[in-house]
């Protein structure tokens, strides 16, 4: 019997995905997993990188481009697992990552996910490791989600172990978001039962490589252009919340934050003025959140600070 499925949905990743494929089976673990690869697409030589693993449990599944939420979403429909993890191609586990993510689910069943502490390499180069998990030293449970999500946003792709049932629950990833699709699951998901943490670095985020490739701002512009409202983006939420917790509206001001950021730079002054005026008192207190929060209450400050933002994106080295 699989304990776990992992889902990677690839497009064009030629060049990272056996790193990310030998991070999983070179891990020591007495768990049975199978590794179930959506192709979104590609058009270079990844299927045929993918084609030439000696392993014997990778399933490959191709599809049409759709983008990385219907490809995971293909994935836990294929997954045989009681668990399912999902790992980017160009990112990839420590040794240790299904062996203890596992175990800590198999051993607290009250617990619907857990995640591990992260590195991650950004695109400017600069390391970082989220300074809430050095306050731990052995796994815990979650007992308010959204306090700590709030205060450390301690969940990305990559780091999370889900039971499948719930990922069957929820409906999936929205395929309409092109933008915090991620974000807004995982919040999902919390309201489905206690989450876990294991203060333990077994998850590394390096996609730089593919995104030079692919094109840095054509990247961004797409996901800048797609952002949505915060009424948008958690329509799907607030119906699972008996009420709107104030541990939520901060977890829910640093999503909006992030989405104003990307209207400002995708040209919707209004909607991302109005989103700045509604959610601007939990927006992070990094001199962006507060450049938005002088600005925001004039239609001319507002102006003159998308040119700023605008600038520093266009000139980002």
């Amino acid at each position: 019997m699989v304990q776990l499925s992992i889902i990677i949905p690839i497009y064009n990743t030629a060049s990272s995905i056996n790193r990310c494929l030998d991070s999983i089976f070179n891990q020591t673990t007495t768990y049975l997993y199978e590794v179930i690869i959506v192709d979104d697409g590609s058009t270079d030589n990844s299927i045929e990188i993918i084609k030439s693993r000696k392993e014997t449990n990778i399933i490959l599944y191709q599809q049409k481009n759709a983008g990385p939420a219907v490809a995971r979403n293909k994935g836990v429909e294929l997954a045989q697992g009681e668990y399912c993890a999902y790992l980017d191609a160009d990112d990839y586990w420590k040794e240790g990552f299904i062996e203890e993510t596992v175990t800590f689910l198999e051993n607290h069943p009250e617990c619907i996910a857990v995640s591990v502490a992260q590195h991650h390499i950004t695109i400017s180069g600069s390391s970082i490791v989220p300074t809430c998990y050095m306050q731990y030293t052995e796994p815990f449970v979650l007992n308010d989600f959204f306090t700590f999500w709030a205060k450390y946003m301690h969940v990305c792709t990559g780091s999370t172990t889900i039971r499948t049932e719930i990922l069957h629950k929820t409906g999936g990833q929205r395929t309409d978001l092109r933008i915090t699709e991620d974000l807004e699951f995982w919040a999902l998901i919390s309201t489905y039962g206690n989450w876990g943490v294991i203060p333990k670095i077994l998850f590394v985020s390096n996609g730089n490589e593919i995104t030079y490739q692919q094109g840095w701002l054509n990247k961004m512009t797409i996901r800048w252009n797609n952002a949505p409202s915060i009424t948008e983006w958690e329509k799907r939420i607030i119906l699972r919340l008996p009420k709107l917790t104030k541990s939520y509206k901060k977890a829910r001001g640093k999503i909006s934050r992030n989405l104003t950021y990307c209207q400002i730079l995708s040209g919707r002054l209004s909607l991302s003025r109005s989103e700045a005026m509604k959610y601007g008192h939990y927006f992070n207190k990094d001199y962006i959140g507060i450049l938005m929060n002088i600005a925001k209450y004039s239609s001319f400050t507002w102006y003159l600070l998308t040119i700023i933002l605008k600038y520093r994106e266009y000139h980002r080295k």
